[in-house]
């Protein structure tokens, strides 16, 4: 018994480097493991493409009114909701302060106005002396002490009558300044549009600094719509494009927007571009505030793509993609996307459409494994 299974061992000892050997040819290097592949090439196509994006309609004008004055709260001639005009009265603030300011100022007007009066008669006299003194002087008829003493009198008048001028100036000013004042406590709308909100009583002080406005005053007849774009989307967009607008309120009314104006520049941060549109809202049947989801339908134009499930990673806008080289072997490359449609993926960088690139089953490839192609798959036309 224990001859025979000395012996069997023996026979398998050496038989083992024989069934290793052929295992191992048999399975060959890890790296010739072959995959089975679909392959496709880029392709141009032409789309008319669309996208949407979400925002909130604005009024296209606003005014937060503070009074410029601070003062009691006398009246208010509007309520939130209505309607008002250019210069329209909002509301009444107490100037009595005011008015006895202006009065003073008023008063001392007067007084210099008196002053430059004086000023100007003592001047005429002075002048009409100092011409005959310097005729006097040329002839010899006076001493040098004598011109020189009615010169300096002509001067100092002169210079005296430039002084009450002056002050009469001043005096004009601080007439003006409470004129204004007295002004501001009449608080009037800026332009037409909408009493939007109203704070504030009656018998409470207002003032600039207050840290509600008195007053939102809105335009409505125009909304306007403030977006970001891609700016791989952007050069579809010009002055002359529509986009439509869907407000959730009403999500089976749809009306078109116009573009207003295109920014100059990317956003460095989130490589989007500003684009602002309006809505004409003449009959106010949408309010500011509102939100929206706006369409844009880009011009047809004929963009690189392939099948969306060739790419296999993605990040924000850039994917990876299998291109297979001339040996068979699959290697990753890094490929820049401007969206998809219609089931493809638009390529912005990375390929110049001559690669073979491998569509699906792509999670289960490595890098540098050979392939073999089972179907070669086309676009879909």
């Amino acid at each position: 018994m224990n001859t025979r299974l000395i012996s069997v061992a023996l026979i398998l000892t050496a038989c083992c480097p024989i069934f290793f050997s052929c295992s191992k040819e048999a399975a060959g290097d890890g790296a010739d493991l072959t995959q089975a592949v679909n392959i496709t090439k880029p392709e141009k196509k032409k789309f008319s493409r669309s996208f949407d994006t979400a925002s909130v309609a604005m009024a296209a004008q606003a005014a937060y009114i503070n009074p410029k004055v601070a003062a009691v709260i006398k009246s208010f001639a509007v309520k939130e909701g209505d309607p008002v005009k250019a210069g329209a009265l909002l509301a009444r603030l107490d100037g009595s302060d005011y008015e006895i300011a202006l009065n003073a100022a008023k008063a001392q007007l007067a007084a210099a106005e008196a002053g430059v009066m004086q000023a100007e008669a003592a001047f005429a006299k002075i002048s009409a002396d100092f011409e005959r003194f310097k005729t006097l002087k040329q002839s010899g008829s006076v001493s040098a002490s004598e011109y020189e003493q009615v010169e300096a009198g002509y001067k100092q008048t002169e210079a005296g009558l430039a002084a009450a001028r002056a002050q009469r100036g001043m005096a004009q000013s601080a007439v003006d300044g409470n004129l204004r004042q007295l002004a501001y406590t009449a608080i009037t709308a800026p332009f037409t549009g909408y009493v939007a909100a109203r704070n504030g009583e009656i018998g409470e002080m207002a003032s600039p600094a207050s840290p509600r406005p008195m007053f939102e005053i809105v335009q409505t007849d125009t909304l306007k719509i403030s977006i970001f774009v891609s700016e791989l989307e952007i050069g579809g967009i010009t002055g002359k494009t529509e986009a439509k607008v869907f407000f959730d309120a009403f999500p089976d009314k749809e009306t078109t927007a116009k573009v207003a104006l295109i920014n100059s520049k990317v956003d460095p941060m989130t490589k989007s571009v500003k684009v602002e549109l309006t809505v004409d809202n003449r009959d106010h049947f949408y309010k500011p505030g509102m939100t929206v989801r706006v369409r844009f339908t880009l011009p047809e134009k004929e963009y690189l793509v392939i099948p969306r499930n060739a790419v296999f990673t993605r990040d924000n806008e850039a994917g990876i993609v299998y291109v297979k080289n001339s040996e068979d072997r699959v290697f990753t490359k890094e490929i820049f996307m401007g969206g998809t449609v219609d089931g493809y993926t638009i390529l912005e960088k990375g390929l110049d459409g001559t690669e073979d690139i491998v569509v699906g089953g792509g999670r289960r490839l490595e890098e540098g494994q050979k392939v073999t192609v089972i179907a070669p798959q086309e676009l879909q036309k």
